[in-house]
């Protein structure tokens, strides 16, 4: 009777964003501009935020608009171009290897996984991706998930006073 090997671990790449920005962990990721940690890469958007109207606008109705298009829809397509390219640029820089979990709020986070999932289709690569909704997580909060996706042990540190006794 032959046993089977256990399967190769591959690495994790845990990738949090939302349209503002986008932060990249994984042990081959590169290093970013110094003030990033190895391991860590911050991406940062163009995309303008979304913006709440205020009060309410009225408008003439015997005036009409030479533009056919209503400025409304022009600033949303704009703002759909940035996204896409955004998302684009940060697809470009997830490894080609290994496991990917990309997390965040709203609908960012998904449409990037789509993007990935399309980039490996493309180049007949097959991998899991996992798309999970988060709210805003501190780097510290980001490392530790990493660790234990990786099956990594925890940073232990002792406390500075344990030191004395």
């Amino acid at each position: 009777m032959t046993l089977q090997r256990e399967p190769r671990h591959r690495p994790v790449t845990l990738i949090w964003l939302d349209a503002s920005e986008a932060i990249l962990l994984g042990s081959e990721a590169p290093i970013g501009d110094g003030a990033d940690p190895p391991g860590v890469r911050r991406v940062l958007s163009q995309v303008p935020p979304h913006h709440r109207a205020t009060g309410r606008v009225h408008h003439d109705p015997r005036i009409r608009s030479g533009g056919g298009a209503d400025p409304d829809d022009l600033v949303e397509r704009r703002r759909e171009h940035l996204i896409g390219v955004y998302l684009r640029e940060v697809a470009g820089l997830v490894p080609p290897e290994g496991t990917v979990v990309i997390m965040g709020p709203g609908p960012v986070h998904g449409r990037l996984a789509a993007e990935v999932r399309a980039a490996d289709a493309r180049h007949h690569r097959s991998r899991r991706i996992e798309a999970t909704p988060a709210g805003a997580l501190t780097e510290r909060q980001l490392r530790a998930f990493w660790r234990d996706l990786n099956g990594s042990a925890p940073e232990r540190r002792l406390p500075a006073n344990a030191a004395a006794r």
